[in-house]
């Protein structure tokens, strides 16, 4: 199976934001953006995740370059949509509650602090 891409973080994001039909609450550079930003925290907490980026800053991508390989293994890709989604909502005050941008956000947290990245075999 081919590793998940940028693309497939966003579109999975819009899945949980309900937003799968154009014209989009949140635009795709506004995603894009929010995994730019997902990577540094990754970075920041769990910096053994990066695949082959020690000591390198996160590659920054556009709706351009989306179709690219996520940068960091693949078993946290469920983590990274729950930070996408999170993050739009906490954005987002007419469309959700602040309750469950926050039960994504620390999905995220909780799950990439545990060891592997929360993923239990």
């Amino acid at each position: 199976m081919a590793k998940p891409t940028v693309e497939d973080a966003v579109k999975a994001a819009r899945v949980i934001l309900q937003d799968e039909t154009a014209p989009y609450r949140y635009t795709d550079e506004q995603l894009v953006n929010s995994f730019n930003q997902c990577q540094y925290e990754i970075k920041r907490i769990r910096p053994d995740l990066l695949l082959g980026s020690y000591g390198k800053e996160p590659e920054i991508y556009t709706p351009l370059t989306w179709t690219s390989e996520i940068p960091f293994t693949s078993s946290i890709f469920q983590l990274v949509v729950f930070y996408l989604a999170g993050v739009s909502e906490l954005r987002d005050d007419e469309f959700t509650t602040d309750g469950r941008a926050a039960t994504l956000m620390s999905a995220f947290s909780v799950g990439l602090a545990a060891p592997n990245g929360g993923i239990t075999r």
